[in-house]
């Protein structure tokens, strides 16, 4: 009666050791290129040190399409060229007819058939990564470039279209959200308050692609529709983009080029304007020049638009350190107002400027941008760069 005993108490405990043991230790917790897994069906648990999870929802995280032979034991997933098979209670399982070896055999109980979760996410192309001190496993699946691939293009898609519908919190949702993000919307509102702009991307290229990080270069075109004046541009954009919790996010981008898409006949084309303010504009275009040649702050800011106290001592100091570094002057050769809205104009303007200290000299073209104050004063709010020539 006691061998009776002793042998059933040993059969007991071979039979505790085949399912989990939930109340003992930390629960494990299963994570998909970053992506949580909920299980609902039963909780992963560790045994013969292999990490053991209900099959159904992790072969659907991982794409895969799920068949289950009751009468069998038979666990089957197929997705794109893979089928894998497994059996309760054997350590042989097939990838694409392949016979592999599990150091340990899917279990049943309960109601769960539970799979080894190394040999899935390896058989599926990925990697399994075991972190025991949290008690958490970290899948990283094989990078399927052509889906990446058509991800990234249609998140960079995306945030152009946002842009184009004026949808400051849309496009923002195309980025990793960081602290500040609400200030961001809210500028970018104010901004689509005053200029109306259609853009448009002209090339995408990905750089780079790894499991979690791309880098990609674009050509954007931004040409203006309404609104405040502002020139029409060529951009070369540099996108950096993660994959959190398995979805591609824009963590930053940085304008590496700009081309102002303006035309020299374009720019002597003549606007529309009333002789008094043509007048004004083109004389105070020339002040400002002949300020800059003279290396005079005060006479340089007088011809431009005030922001304010703190904006105007900081853009004096620029403008001065910029005199005390370069010995450069100016000469004006042609001007035109080629737009003017009424209290704003934009003027084409060719400049020969030289270097007294190299002795080189060169020819340039640039757009300057006047706002007319409720006195009546005409003043530069901004200046672009067209093209230099020899």
């Amino acid at each position: 009666m006691k061998r009776l005993l002793s042998l059933l108490g040993i059969s007991l405990l071979a039979l505790t050791l085949a399912v989990p043991a939930f109340a003992a230790e930390k629960p494990i917790k299963v994570y998909i290129n970053g992506s949580n897994v909920a299980f609902t069906a039963g909780s992963p648990y560790l045994y013969n040190n292999t990490v053991l999870v209900p099959f159904r929802v992790v072969f659907e995280k991982l794409g895969l399409k799920v068949l289950w032979d009751a009468k069998t034991g038979t666990v089957t997933g197929t997705g794109s060229n893979l089928e894998i098979r497994l059996k309760v209670g054997s350590n042989r399982a097939t990838v694409n007819g392949l016979v592999k070896k599990l150091t340990t055999a899917p279990v049943a109980t309960s109601g769960t058939t539970y799979i080894p979760l190394r040999f899935i996410a390896e058989a599926t192309g990925g990697t399994a990564v075991w972190e025991s001190a949290g008690r958490t496993v970290q899948i990283t699946t094989a990078v399927s470039a052509a889906a990446d691939e058509q991800e990234i293009t249609a998140l960079i898609q995306s945030s152009i279209q946002y842009l184009n519908e004026e949808n400051a919190k849309g496009f923002y949702s195309l980025f990793i959200s960081e602290q500040g993000q609400t200030e961001a919307i809210e500028s970018m509102n104010d901004y689509f308050k005053s200029y109306d702009v259609k853009n448009s991307i002209d090339s995408l290229k990905i750089l780079s692609l790894q499991s979690n990080e791309a880098t990609v270069y674009t050509k954007e075109s931004s040409v203006r529709t309404g609104g405040r004046y502002l020139p029409d541009e060529q951009i070369e954009y540099l996108y950096s983009l993660v994959r959190k919790n398995g979805v591609w996010k824009i963590s930053g981008s940085e304008a590496q080029n700009r081309s102002i898409l303006l035309t020299r006949e374009q720019g002597m084309a003549a606007a529309v304007i009333p002789q008094n303010d043509a007048s004004v504009i083109k004389d105070n275009l020339s002040k400002y020049l002949q300020a800059m040649s003279a290396k005079n702050v005060d006479g340089v800011h007088a011809q431009m638009t005030s922001y304010g106290p703190e904006y105007d001592d900081a853009s004096k100091k620029d403008t001065a350190d910029f005199f005390n570094k370069y010995n450069i002057s100016y000469t004006l050769n042609d001007a035109n107002v080629f737009y003017y809205g009424g209290d704003e104009a934009a003027v084409y303007v060719e400049t020969s400027v030289k270097d007294a200290d190299s002795g080189e000299s060169y020819k340039q073209s640039l757009i300057f941008i006047f706002s007319k104050s409720d006195s009546g004063a005409w003043t530069i709010d901004d200046n672009y760069h067209v093209a230099y020539s020899e």
